[in-house]
C-alpha cells in the first residue's frame, strides 16, 4: 500500500468522522434541551427533520458536481457552508435560528465527492479495506456521538453543541488541504451527464443496491432508539450504556478480521451479502426474545459486525457497477448517499410512530424483522443479475 493510498483512507476516514460526528451529536438531546428555546414538539420535530430533508435534496446535485468540479473544493464547499450553519445556530437563540442553520448545515452533502475520491483513486487490491474503514468511521461516529451529546450538554450547554460542530468543519477542511492528495478527474459535458443520470436511475442493478443501503439504515436507526429501552428492561440503567457501546470495539475488531479474510480469500461479495443479512436477522430476533442481559449484549454485537460488513460490502457491489459508468461515479454516489439519508429518515419515523402508538418495542423488531426478510428475499431471487455485473 503506497503513501497516497494511505493519505486517502486517512484523509476519508477523518472527513467521515467529522462529518457523522457533527450529524449524529444532536440525535440524542435535542428533543428534549430543543424546549429550552420555549417552542412546541412540531417545530422541535422540524429542526430535527430539515437537515435530513436537505441532506436528501443535497446529495445527488452534489454528486453530479462530482463528476464536473475539482473535489477536493466541493468537499471545502460543502464544509464552510456546515461551519456557517453552525454559527448561526451559536449565534441565534431561538427555534427558527436552530431551523435555518439546520437546514443550512443539511445542504452540506459532501458523502458522494468524499467517495468518489476513493472510487477512482483506491487500487481495486485495497478497495475492501477502504471501504471497511468508512463503514467503521460511520458506526464509530454513531456510537461516539450519542455517547458525548449527553455529556457535553449537562456539563457545558447546548450551543456549546454546535461550537463543537464548527470547530469539527474547521479541521475537516485542514484535512481536506493537508492529508488528501490531488487527483485528476476527466470532466464530462453537460449533456452527456444529462442523459446518463435517468439510465443510472432505473439502472436495475443499482436499485437494488440502493434499496440495500436504504433498508441498512432503516434498520440503523429503529435499532438505536430501541436499544436503550432494551437495555433498561434487563436492569442497565442510562448512565451505563455508553459501556455497552464500548464494547462495540471488539465487535470492529472482528469486523476487520473478517474482512481481511474475505479479501484474502476472495470470498464472492454477494455470498458474504446474503450471509451478514442472515446475521442482522438473527440479531433481531435474539432482541425479541430477550431473556437475559447476556443475550442482549451478545444481539447488540451481532448487531454492529452485520452492520458494519454489509456497510463495507454495498459499495464494492456498487463498485461493480461503476466500473461501466467511470465518468460517473459522483452522480452514482449521489444517488446512493441520497437513500442512506432517506433510510435513516424513514427508519426514525417509523420507529417513532410505532413506538407512540404502542408505547413497546416489540412492534419495532418485528417490522425489522419483516424488511430484512423481505430485503433477503429480494437479494436472492436477484442473485444472478448481480453475479454478472
Amino acid at each position: 500500500m503506497n503513501i497516497k493510498t494511505i493519505r486517502i483512507i486517512i484523509g476519508t476516514c477523518i472527513l467521515f468522522i467529522v462529518r457523522m460526528i457533527s450529524t449524529f451529536i444532536l440525535l440524542p438531546v435535542i428533543t428534549n434541551y430543543g424546549k429550552l428555546f420555549n417552542t412546541n414538539d412540531l417545530l422541535i420535530g422540524i429542526s430535527i427533520s430539515i437537515y435530513s430533508i436537505m441532506q436528501i435534496i443535497c446529495q445527488i446535485p452534489f454528486g453530479i458536481a462530482a463528476d464536473k468540479f475539482n473535489r477536493k473544493n466541493l468537499i471545502v464547499l460543502g464544509l464552510v457552508i456546515f461551519l456557517f450553519g453552525s454559527l448561526i445556530i451559536i449565534k441565534v437563540n431561538n427555534i427558527f435560528g436552530l431551523i435555518i442553520g439546520r437546514a443550512i448545515q443539511g445542504i452540506s452533502a459532501i458523502s458522494p465527492v468524499i467517495m468518489s475520491i476513493i472510487y477512482d483513486s483506491i487500487n481495486t487490491k485495497y478497495y475492501a479495506i477502504s471501504m471497511m474503514c468508512l463503514g467503521i468511521s460511520f458506526l464509530l461516529s454513531f456510537i461516539v456521538s450519542i455517547i458525548l451529546g449527553p455529556i457535553i450538554i449537562t456539563l457545558i450547554s447546548f450551543h456549546a453543541l454546535f461550537i463543537i460542530t464548527a470547530i469539527l468543519s474547521i479541521l475537516g477542511i485542514i484535512t481536506t488541504y493537508s492529508i488528501i492528495p490531488n487527483i485528476e478527474k476527466n470532466k464530462i459535458s453537460t449533456n452527456k451527464l444529462k442523459i446518463n443520470i435517468i439510465n443510472l436511475i432505473f439502472n436495475k442493478n443499482l436499485v437494488l443496491i440502493n434499496f440495500s443501503i436504504f433498508c441498512l439504515h432503516v434498520l440503523l436507526v429503529s435499532n438505536f432508539i430501541t436499544i436503550p429501552y432494551d437495555l433498561i428492561k434487563v436492569g442497565i440503567d442510562y448512565p451505563n450504556h455508553w459501556k455497552i457501546y464500548l464494547y462495540s470495539t471488539l465487535s470492529f475488531i472482528i469486523t476487520f478480521i473478517l474482512i481481511n479474510i474475505f479479501n484474502k480469500y476472495s470470498y464472492k461479495i454477494l455470498y458474504i451479502l446474503i450471509n451478514f443479512i442472515t446475521l442482522f436477522l438473527i440479531s433481531i430476533l435474539l432482541k425479541l426474545v430477550i431473556i437475559n442481559k447476556l443475550l442482549l449484549i451478545i444481539s447488540i454485537q451481532l448487531f454492529f459486525i452485520s452492520f458494519s460488513i454489509i456497510e463495507s460490502i454495498l459499495p464494492q457491489l456498487l463498485k461493480k457497477v461503476t466500473i461501466n459508468n467511470i465518468l460517473f461515479n459522483g452522480t452514482i454516489l449521489g444517488l446512493y448517499s441520497t437513500n442512506q439519508f432517506l433510510g435513516s429518515s424513514v427508519g426514525g419515523i417509523i420507529s417513532g410512530l410505532l413506538l407512540y402508538i404502542s408505547k413497546s418495542t416489540k412492534f419495532i423488531l418485528l417490522v425489522n424483522i419483516l424488511i430484512l426478510i423481505i430485503w433477503l428475499f429480494i437479494i436472492i431471487k436477484n442473485s444472478n443479475e448481480l453475479k454478472r455485473k
